[in-house]
């Protein structure tokens, strides 16, 4: 039939049918599986992301804590440079044996004389080792060879020598590394400023080995000389000395001095104020430190100069009040005396005046000796005379017995005179009133007039022996025989260049006298005189004149 609808069959919707369920099972699957896969994918990224989110916390974690011990270690570096720069005594060094650069902070290198900078870009060894000192340069040159050959330690002490002269110690200690094939690498180390330990040392040292040397001198010209050679040694100076000072006059004597070559003796006499005004802090007591003589307002630096003195310390010697000797250091540099030095220089200066002073009291003793075997033979010898003249003269024993007494006495009192002064003799006024104190009873009838005059001892004992002599004839026969006598004793001195001395004695109020009829012991005494002088003896009647006359020269000799 035309236009009419075919209908499907029913095998063919079953079939249809059953291609439909298949279809949308596998679908169905697909869908399935898509999401499965879909969740698993999921799953991965969110683990991923897990894992990326761990790393990056750990990433962040150490780049955290990197950056903390970068800032731990650069604090430490910076409080390590600030230790080594604050101690002013310690450096480090850092040497790259291939590349031969030394790397070093600030301190070693001012303390070998290296431009910091230069040193901090790195120098080779031998800048540095140039700085050593030449005595230890070898030795330590062999050492640090010894070092780099066997990656061992150096441990060593050693000098060094600045441009200006001055000499410094250090202690250093390093170590050398070598590489995997047994070749030299680094050698990194410090080294300790000891420079005022040493100094310390040695000032120890060298005061033991002055007192030792002290010890076995006796002569104030080797004891000067040896404590100025050990004190300039010991403090590098240029010279050191020793000087006995007249402060009335200002001026000193420089006994032997010490000095290193190239520097001249300053030995013999010097006016202070020759060479500025530091003398007033000296008799002040003060000790002079002079660090430069160019800029000191005390000094006289042209003057200083022409002996070779750009810094000094002089050590006052006072005694009683008085500036008595000094002690010295000079040097032809400019110098910082540091407080160790000072007080070194101050004991080694007690110690050279105590070797002095011991020396000179030696010396002293010994001329006192002398001198006391020497008047204990003459006054032996004196006493001699005067027993057997005396004896020989006296009409009987009592009477000698009586002269010889009284003479003894007044040779006794002219001896205390003598000792209460000077080893050298006697003042006249003190031995003209000890010898007339026995006759003069506190009555006051002696007057005596004249100057100050020292005289020796043996002129001091015929004085004596003289005077009494003419008071004894005085109250036997004389002035001093009756109640209202008196007695003038007057000397003088006479003018340069020969002055001569002149005593006149002079009765006055007694009877009336007369030249004697003869001339016993006492009247010969009187008449030798005084060293070679001359004695005149006059009678006239209102009493007796005795005139003696010697020169001064003589008076003063000894016999």
């Amino acid at each position: 039939m035309s236009g009419a609808t075919i209908l499907p069959s029913y095998e063919e919707l079953a079939a249809e049918t059953a291609r439909l369920r298949e279809a949308l099972g596998r679908a169905g699957r697909d869908a399935q599986e898509a999401e499965a896969r879909s969740t698993r994918r999921e799953s991965a990224a969110r683990a991923d992301t897990r894992l990326i989110r761990a790393d990056l916390a750990v990433s962040e974690r150490l780049v955290t804590e990197l950056r903390a011990a970068q800032a731990a270690a650069r604090i430490s570096e910076e409080r390590l440079a600030l230790a080594f720069e604050a101690s002013g005594s310690l450096g480090w060094w850092d040497w790259d044996i291939p590349a031969d650069r030394l790397y070093a902070g600030p301190a070693f290198a001012r303390m070998f004389g290296i431009d910091p900078a230069l040193a901090a870009a790195g120098a080779p060894l031998a800048a540095f080792e140039a700085g050593i000192h030449p005595d230890d340069r070898d030795r330590i040159g062999a050492r640090i060879r010894q070092v780099v050959g066997a990656a061992g330690d150096f441990d060593e002490e050693y000098r060094l020598l600045h441009a200006d002269g001055t000499v410094s110690w250090i202690h250093a200690r390093g170590r050398c590394y070598h590489d995997e094939a047994g070749r030299p690498l680094r050698y990194p180390g410090v080294a300790l400023d000891v420079t005022a330990a040493k100094r310390g040392e040695r000032r120890r040292d060298a005061l033991v080995a002055l007192g030792d040397r002290l010890r076995d001198l006796g002569e104030v010209g080797p004891i000067a000389h040896a404590g100025a050679e050990i004190m300039a040694r010991t403090l590098d100076a240029g010279r050191a000395g020793f000087g006995l000072v007249d402060q009335t006059h200002g001026t000193m004597v420089v006994q032997p001095d010490w000095c290193r070559p190239g520097m001249v003796s300053v030995a013999g006499p010097h006016r202070f104020r020759d060479y500025g005004t530091f003398v007033d802090d000296l008799i002040r007591g003060d000790l002079v430190v002079v660090t430069d003589a160019g800029t000191d307002p005390r000094t006289d630096a042209a003057a200083l100069r022409g002996i070779g003195v750009r810094a000094l310390v002089n050590v006052p010697i006072v005694e009683r009040g008085r500036l008595v000797a000094v002690v010295f250091v000079h040097d032809d540099r400019p110098q910082r005396w540091d407080p160790g030095d000072l007080r070194f220089i101050r004991t080694a200066a007690d110690r050279i005046q105590a070797a002095v002073a011991r020396a000179r009291a030696e010396e002293r003793q010994s001329v006192l000796n002398h001198e006391l075997n020497h008047r204990l033979k003459n006054t032996l010898a004196l006493v001699q005379s005067v027993a057997a003249q005396t004896l020989r003269n006296a009409p009987t024993l009592a009477e000698a017995g009586a002269a010889l007494a009284t003479r003894l006495v007044a040779l006794g009192k002219a001896h205390d005179i003598l000792l209460s002064g000077d080893i050298a003799g006697a003042d006249v006024a003190a031995l003209v009133a000890g010898a007339l104190a026995l006759h003069d009873g506190g009555t006051g009838r002696f007057r005596l007039d004249g100057p100050a005059l020292e005289i020796g001892p043996s002129a001091a004992l015929s004085l004596a022996l003289i005077l009494h002599e003419l008071a004894t004839n005085a109250a036997k026969y004389g002035a001093l025989s009756v109640p209202d006598g008196t007695v003038t004793v007057t000397w003088a001195v006479g003018p340069a260049p020969d002055p001569a001395f002149r005593l006149t004695w002079t009765e006055a109020g007694g009877p009336p006298v007369a030249p004697p009829r003869r001339k016993g012991f006492g009247s010969r005494l009187i008449g030798r005189g005084l060293a070679g002088g001359g004695v005149a003896l006059r009678y006239p009647p209102e009493g007796v004149v005795c005139t003696l006359t010697a020169p001064v020269a003589g008076l003063r000799a000894e016999p």
